[in-house]
Protein backbone atom coordinates (compact mmCIF):
# COMPACT_ATOMS: atom_id res chain seq x y z
CA UNK A 1 0.00 0.00 0.00
CA UNK A 2 2.95 2.29 1.06
CA UNK A 3 4.74 1.30 -2.19
CA UNK A 4 1.43 2.60 -3.93
CA UNK A 5 0.99 5.64 -2.63
CA UNK A 6 4.61 6.24 -3.07
CA UNK A 7 4.22 5.33 -7.15
CA UNK A 8 1.32 7.68 -7.20
CA UNK A 9 3.67 11.03 -6.08
CA UNK A 10 6.17 9.44 -8.35
CA UNK A 11 7.07 12.33 -10.39
CA UNK A 12 6.48 14.87 -7.26
CA UNK A 13 8.90 12.62 -5.27
CA UNK A 14 11.73 12.39 -8.41
CA UNK A 15 11.35 15.71 -9.48
CA UNK A 16 13.73 19.21 -9.13
CA UNK A 17 12.15 20.05 -6.14
CA UNK A 18 15.19 20.27 -3.25
CA UNK A 19 16.69 17.04 -2.01
CA UNK A 20 15.25 18.18 1.89
CA UNK A 21 11.55 18.94 0.94
CA UNK A 22 11.21 15.70 -1.28
CA UNK A 23 12.78 13.96 2.52
CA UNK A 24 10.09 15.74 3.83
CA UNK A 25 7.52 14.31 1.99
CA UNK A 26 8.29 11.11 1.81
CA UNK A 27 8.46 11.12 5.87
CA UNK A 28 4.98 12.59 5.87
CA UNK A 29 2.72 11.17 2.88
CA UNK A 30 4.43 7.83 2.02
CA UNK A 31 6.27 6.36 6.07
CA UNK A 32 2.67 7.70 7.45
CA UNK A 33 0.88 4.98 5.22
CA UNK A 34 3.81 2.52 5.61
CA UNK A 35 3.27 2.56 9.69
CA UNK A 36 -0.04 2.93 10.33
CA UNK A 37 -1.43 1.18 12.83
CA UNK A 38 2.59 0.09 13.85
CA UNK A 39 2.33 0.60 17.40
CA UNK A 40 0.30 -2.57 17.25
CA UNK A 41 2.59 -4.87 15.16
CA UNK A 42 4.50 -7.89 16.35
CA UNK A 43 7.47 -6.67 14.64
CA UNK A 44 9.24 -10.31 13.56
CA UNK A 45 12.45 -10.31 11.97
CA UNK A 46 11.50 -10.86 8.54
CA UNK A 47 8.81 -7.88 8.97
CA UNK A 48 11.85 -5.28 10.00
CA UNK A 49 13.77 -6.41 6.90
CA UNK A 50 10.94 -5.73 4.67
CA UNK A 51 10.62 -2.63 6.03
CA UNK A 52 14.08 -1.39 5.84
CA UNK A 53 14.05 -2.70 2.02
CA UNK A 54 11.08 -0.41 1.38
CA UNK A 55 13.11 2.75 3.08
CA UNK A 56 16.48 1.89 0.99
CA UNK A 57 13.81 1.52 -2.32
CA UNK A 58 11.89 4.68 -1.53
CA UNK A 59 15.28 6.50 -0.73
CA UNK A 60 16.54 5.33 -4.24
CA UNK A 61 13.83 5.49 -6.46
CA UNK A 62 14.20 8.96 -5.19
CA UNK A 63 17.74 9.91 -5.61
CA UNK A 64 17.41 7.86 -9.03
CA UNK A 65 19.65 5.31 -8.15
CA UNK A 66 19.84 1.76 -9.93
CA UNK A 67 19.65 -1.03 -7.47
CA UNK A 68 22.10 -2.16 -9.71
CA UNK A 69 24.80 0.40 -8.65
CA UNK A 70 27.32 -0.48 -6.46
CA UNK A 71 27.11 2.14 -3.11
CA UNK A 72 29.64 1.58 -0.24
CA UNK A 73 28.67 1.90 3.14
CA UNK A 74 30.28 4.93 3.93
CA UNK A 75 29.70 6.91 0.69
CA UNK A 76 28.24 9.98 1.92
CA UNK A 77 26.93 11.00 -1.88
CA UNK A 78 25.10 9.31 -4.23
CA UNK A 79 26.17 9.34 -7.74
CA UNK A 80 24.98 11.76 -10.47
Amino acid sequence: MAKAAFNKKRTLFTSTLDLELRKNLVKCYVWSIALYGAETWTLRAVDQKHLESFEMWCWRRMEKISWTDHMSQGAEEYPT
